[in-house]
């Protein structure tokens, strides 16, 4: 469970902490896809993330440190995925079943059973929504890059906001279940998980870098 948790970030108790990304929100409006004016994903295969060698860190001060040289876009973002803690274990044996060098989302997730205390989540940050990932080959796939909206809405009558985010928790849990009992997707495990966004122009709100 994340410890002490802001009071202006509205997410459930039982989540865990899987990382920090920095990113850019895209539009999207391709056939088959929602319409969406800042695309916002875990995922590198719809949005582009940050370095590109290496994406992923423990701790939003080693995000921002890692970015600091890079001649980021302005609308770029500090994002931190949490993923609910009874879909850990299915991330986890996906990624070890890949033998991909996934050092950050194995320590954060892979430990979490062990005691190990979850660090603190900065202030400042607001939940954006939530969305249906899974891993495969050395990536974070979105359940939209596997062309599943379209059936999604007419299956399940979901719908996405202008991120590309479902609403709830409940919603990412029906696609994600709809989505692992097919057997035309990717060969991962199907799995709900939100964001939370900080705008990373103002430094000072994570202290020194």
């Amino acid at each position: 469970m994340i410890e002490s948790l802001p009071s202006d970030v509205d997410v459930p108790g039982d989540v865990l902490l899987a990382g920090y990304f920095v990113a850019l929100p895209e539009r999207l409006h391709g056939a088959g896809l929602p319409r969406a004016e800042r695309l916002t994903s875990a995922s590198a295969c719809v949005i582009d993330q940050f370095p590109a060698d290496g994406c992923w860190f423990a701790t939003a001060r080693e995000a921002l440190a890692a970015c600091r040289p890079l001649p980021l876009p302005a609308e770029a973002r500090l994002y931190a995925l949490l993923v609910p803690s009874e879909d850990v274990g299915g991330l986890v044996a996906d990624i070890l079943a890949a033998r991909t060098d996934e050092p950050v989302l194995l320590a954060r997730l892979g430990g979490q059973g062990s005691g190990e205390a979850a660090p603190r989540v900065p202030e400042g940050g607001h939940e954006l929504g939530w969305e249906v990932l899974g891993y495969d080959g050395g990536l974070l796939h979105t359940w939209l890059c596997n062309d599943l909206y379209e059936d999604g809405r007419l299956d399940l009558g979901v719908e996405t906001d202008e991120r590309g985010l479902l609403p709830d928790r409940q919603t990412a849990r029906r696609v994600a279940a709809w989505a692992n009992g097919r057997g035309d997707t990717k060969p991962v495990t199907w799995f709900p998980g939100t964001l939370i966004e900080w705008d990373i122009l103002a430094w000072s709100r994570f202290g020194p870098v």
